[in-house]
C-alpha cells in the first residue's frame, strides 16, 4: 500500500512540475495551453516506443494527449548532441518547416513543448507501417504497377507542396515514409530538411548522414546542398525498388554504392522486371538521371506524368535514356562488387589482359625451348 500511495505522489509531483515548465514557456496559451502532457500518459505507451534509424541524431515515442483526446508522438532530440550549435539550428529549423506545411500526405507538427528544460517536438500520431516493412515483405505481382504509381502520385504531390514552400526534404527514404491501411502515404521527418535563405548548418555527425548512401542523389554524394530535383531522385529510387524487388545499385560498403551513383547509369526496370509497362519504366528512369538537369525538374512534373503515364512519349525518354553518359550498369555493378571506382574499371581490365597476354608469351616461350 505503501508503494502505491508513494507512487501515486511521485507521479502528481511529475505532473506539477511538467505543468509549471509548459505554463512558464507559455503563459499566453501558446503550445504548453494546447498541449499539456502528464508524465503518467508518457507511462502508458512505453509498449509503443519507436526506435530511429542508426546514427539518427533524435529518437521518438508515443504518447496520449489528454487534452485533444489523441494519440501523438513525441520526438526528442538526443541530449548528447543538443548542446552543439548545428544541432540546435536543425532543430529549430524543423519546428519552423513543420508549423509551415500542413498537408495532407505530411505528418503534423502539433508543436514544441519543454518538460525540466528537455525540448521536445509533438506530432501527428500515424497509424501505419514504415514503407520499409513493406518493401521487406513485399512480393512481386502485377498490382505492383497501379500500386507503385498510386504511392508516387502522392509522395510526389506532397513534396511538390514542400517545395513550393521552398521546403527540399533531402532525406527521402522508406523509413520516413508511412503506409496507412487504406494505402495512404504519409511523408516524415525533415529534419534535415533545406529552407530557401536559410544558411547551411555543417556538423560531422549530422552532416555525414544527410541521406541514405541507396537514396542519396549524385550531387548530394558530391557535396551539394541539394534541391527539389534531389527528391525527385530519392522518390526514383524508392519507385525503382518498389517495382523491381531491389534497387539498382549494390555494393560491399556504402562507399561502393555511392560511387556507382555518381558514375553509373542504372540497368533498365526490365532488367529485373520483364514485363513492367513501359512508360512507367522510362517516367522511373528519367527520375534517377545522374545529372539533376536530366530529371524530371520538379515533383508537380513527376506528379502529373505518373497520373497520366499512359500518355508518355516512351521513345522519346528512351532515347534520352540511351544517350546519357555513364558507365554501362554491369560493369558498375563489378565496380561496386570490387570496391573499385567504376570510371578505373576499365583500366582494370585492361591491366588484367596485358598480365594474362604476358603469361601466355611467356608460357609459349618456355615451351618453345623445351
Amino acid at each position: 500500500m505503501w508503494a502505491s500511495i508513494a507512487a501515486a505522489t511521485i507521479v502528481a509531483l511529475l505532473t506539477a512540475s511538467c505543468y509549471a515548465t509548459l505554463s512558464k514557456q507559455y503563459p499566453q496559451g501558446g503550445v504548453g495551453s494546447s498541449y499539456f502532457y502528464a508524465e503518467a500518459a508518457f507511462l502508458e505507451k512505453q509498449s509503443h516506443i519507436t526506435s530511429s534509424w542508426p546514427g539518427s541524431p533524435s529518437s521518438s515515442s508515443a504518447a496520449w494527449d489528454s487534452r485533444e483526446d489523441r494519440d501523438v508522438v513525441l520526438k526528442f532530440p538526443h541530449e548528447e548532441i543538443m548542446g552543439d550549435v548545428a544541432t540546435h539550428e536543425r532543430f529549430s529549423r524543423e519546428v519552423k518547416i513543420g508549423h509551415l506545411l500542413t498537408h495532407p500526405n505530411i505528418q503534423q507538427l502539433y508543436g514544441l513543448a519543454t518538460v525540466n528544460n528537455s525540448e521536445f517536438l509533438v506530432l501527428e500520431y500515424v497509424p501505419g507501417r514504415p514503407l520499409r516493412d513493406v518493401l521487406r515483405e513485399h512480393q512481386p505481382t502485377p498490382e505492383d504497377y497501379a500500386e507503385a504509381v498510386t504511392l508516387g502520385v502522392q509522395i510526389a504531390r506532397a513534396l511538390a507542396y514542400a517545395h513550393e514552400n521552398h521546403v527540399a526534404h533531402r532525406d527521402l527514404k522508406p523509413e520516413n515514409i508511412i503506409v496507412m491501411e487504406g494505402g495512404e502515404a504519409k511523408v516524415m521527418d525533415f529534419g534535415i530538411a533545406s529552407m530557401q535563405g536559410a544558411r547551411r548548418v555543417t556538423w560531422g555527425p549530422l552532416s555525414s548522414q544527410v541521406g541514405m548512401p541507396d537514396y542519396m542523389s549524385p550531387e548530394q554524394i558530391q557535396g551539394g546542398r541539394g534541391d527539389s530535383r534531389t527528391d525527385v531522385y530519392a522518390l526514383g529510387m524508392i519507385l525503382y525498388e518498389y517495382v523491381a524487388g531491389r534497387l539498382p545499385y549494390d555494393g560491399d560498403n556504402s562507399l561502393a554504392v555511392m560511387n556507382q551513383h555518381v558514375t553509373t547509369k542504372a540497368p533498365p526496370l526490365h532488367f529485373f522486371r520483364p514485363d513492367v509497362p513501359p512508360p512507367l519504366e522510362e517516367i522511373v528512369m528519367k527520375a534517377i538521371r545522374c545529372a539533376p538537369a536530366d530529371r524530371w525538374q520538379g515533383m508537380d512534373e513527376l506528379s502529373a506524368v505518373l497520373e497520366h503515364w499512359g500518355t508518355v512519349d516512351v521513345p522519346a525518354l528512351r532515347l534520352e535514356r540511351e544517350q546519357e553518359r555513364g558507365e554501362n550498369p554491369r560493369l558498375g555493378s563489378l565496380a561496386g562488387k570490387l570496391n573499385v571506382p567504376a570510371f578505373k574499371t576499365n583500366l582494370l581490365l585492361l591491366v588484367v589482359l596485358v598480365l594474362l597476354l604476358v603469361v601466355l608469351v611467356l608460357g609459349v616461350s618456355l615451351f618453345g625451348r623445351h
